[in-house]
């Protein structure tokens, strides 16, 4: 079988793919269709050396353009095993396939954005051979304005190994060729489809497969295509699993034995200036450190995490004096290393993009190490340190506003430190 690469928006492609969290089939099960987008995982493949194989593998295609006949070959053991040979060989197609469509249609869409003030009209375009979905082949040629909200449901890819795309029209073409735009939208409604030979199929809904109603540009993008442009703020997705669902007790019941080893006296004082932070920063790390955490993923730990504005020139200023930013530089290894728990969150900004965010959650002890001396709770993206999210210390009356951290804890339960659970029993990693 052939696969035939298209040339592929190589920046927007990269990013898209360099962006991705490499997690078990459990894992990825868990997580809203959305938010798969930003995830990778092969069904019958743990996490580990060979889903790592895969992943890379797919890189090179997405990097340098290698053919699924290389792609093959260099995960032939993995797949030979799991006997994806034969007649089973369509689900390594269907990887390989279905991959490489999306990040050329995520790239293609960025490129699609940037030009869509002289190109403002959408067009659908299905393949039209008999491997062609008759749903997709009833879209084929329908032109809908940029922002309507057919591509919400419909942008490709609408199901695995779609070949599906979209190419961009300006009103001038548009009124040359005499097209029409479309403004009702269709999805959802009762239709016909035909057959390549023109038969006429059984009504069914116009509905992209199960698990692609979702518009994978946005979800890797939002609506923001300048990579200068920050894209907001985020907050965490509906309806996230937590604790209980891990079986893991409340923060209020953790005892001091379970606390990591760590106490207040290994934080920096607040107040400090840039140079004394920055100083502090680069005695323990250098300029740039990278460090296995607890789940034995690596994480750079990176001097420019620290600044405002990291767009080169600009003037250099530093968050050290945000709250737990300059004073847990002592501990940011531990923490990564030794936390008490690590969840993957998904998130979405204020543009509609999605990520998955990293959050270590640590906990410290008073100087008498007999109680929680407080927390702080750390984001990790794109396997860089990206900042503190929350840093409460002991308060005047010697608690912590334990409500919050609650609520970081939700998503995936990727590591939890053992102690006891809500029914007694020891936990650890999930």
């Amino acid at each position: 079988m052939t696969v035939k690469l298209k040339p592929l928006p190589m920046k927007a492609a990269q990013e898209f793919w360099n962006d991705k969290v490499m997690m078990s089939p459990s894992q990825f099960k868990r997580l809203s269709d959305p938010a798969k987008l930003k995830a990778f995982s092969v069904s019958g493949i743990a996490k580990g050396d060979e889903l790592s194989t895969v992943f890379e593998s797919i890189k090179r295609a997405v990097n340098d353009g290698i053919p699924f006949a290389d792609f093959q070959k260099s995960c032939k053991e993995i797949f030979d095993r799991r006997g994806w040979t034969g007649v089973s060989a369509w689900r390594v197609d269907n990887i390989f396939r279905t991959n490489i469509q999306t990040a050329y249609n995520v790239g293609q869409y960025k490129e699609m954005q940037a030009v869509k003030k002289t190109r403002p009209y959408w067009q659908y375009s299905a393949v039209n051979d008999t491997r062609t979905r008759p749903l997709h082949r009833a879209l084929d040629g329908k032109i809908f304005e940029a922002e309507h909200a057919f591509w919400d449901v419909w942008y490709p890819p609408n199901g695995f190994r779609c070949r599906c795309g979209v190419t961009t029209l300006s009103q001038r073409e548009i009124d040359r060729d005499g097209l029409t735009i479309e403004t009702k939208d269709p999805t959802g409604g009762l239709i016909e489809p035909k057959t390549p030979d023109g038969i006429t199929m059984p009504a069914r809904p116009l509905m992209p497969d199960p698990g692609f109603s979702y518009h994978p540009g946005k979800t890797a993008y939002g609506g923001i295509v300048d990579a200068e442009i920050k894209p907001g703020k985020w907050q965490d997705l509906d309806n996230l699993k937590g604790p209980s669902d891990f079986h893991r007790q409340d923060i209020k019941n953790v005892g001091p034995k379970e606390i990591p080893a760590m106490d207040e006296s290994m934080l920096l004082p607040g107040g400090l200036t840039d140079t004394e932070y920055r100083d502090a920063f680069i005695s323990r790390y250098g300029e740039e450190k990278v460090v296995t955490d607890a789940a034995r993923e690596p994480v750079i730990l990176s001097l420019r995490s620290f600044l405002i504005d990291k767009t080169p020139g600009a003037k250099e200023q530093w968050k050290f004096n945000k709250p737990g930013h300059g004073q847990s530089i002592p501990v940011m290894e531990t923490v990564l290393t030794a936390p008490y728990e690590i969840w993957l969150a998904p998130q979405i900004s204020d543009a509609g993009k999605i990520r998955l965010s990293r959050r270590y959650i640590t906990l410290w002890k008073t100087a008498d190490k007999n109680k929680i001396g407080g927390f702080a709770v750390y984001e990790v993206n794109g396997g860089v340190f990206s900042g503190v999210t929350s840093f409460i210390p002991t308060t005047k009356k010697g608690g912590q506003n334990l409500k919050y951290l609650e609520k970081q804890r939700q998503g995936i339960l990727l590591y939890g430190r053992k102690g006891k659970g809500r029914s007694g029993s020891q936990t650890g990693n999930p």
